[in-house]
C-alpha cells in the first residue's frame, strides 16, 4: 500500500478531527472553536496500483490513524477486464 498523494490530487486536504471523531473535511482548514484538530488525508490504494492492470474504485469512507496523526482515504483496486487490459 502506498502512503502518498495520488497524481492527481491538486493539493492537500485535510480533515477536522474532534475526540477521534471525523468531522469535516476541507483544503483551507480554519480554527475550530471547539478544539479539534486538522489533520492531512493521505490516500493509499489497497494493493499497489498498476494502471495497465486495475481500476480505481470509489474510496472507502475516511479512517482515523491516530498512531501516525492523519486521516487516511482508501481507494479498493479492481482487475480490469481482459478486453481493457
Amino acid at each position: 500500500m502506498c502512503h502518498r498523494p495520488l497524481p492527481d490530487a491538486p493539493e492537500t486536504q485535510f480533515c477536522l478531527v474532534r475526540d477521534g471523531e471525523l468531522i469535516s473535511t476541507s483544503y483551507k482548514p480554519s480554527p475550530d472553536p471547539d478544539g479539534g484538530a486538522w489533520l492531512p488525508i493521505e490516500n493509499e490504494d489497497s494493493a499497489p496500483f498498476d494502471p495497465t492492470q486495475h481500476l480505481r474504485m470509489k474510496p472507502l469512507p475516511l479512517r482515523l490513524d491516530a498512531e501516525r496523526g492523519v486521516v487516511v482515504r482508501t481507494y479498493p483496486l479492481l482487475q480490469k477486464p481482459w478486453e481493457l487490459a
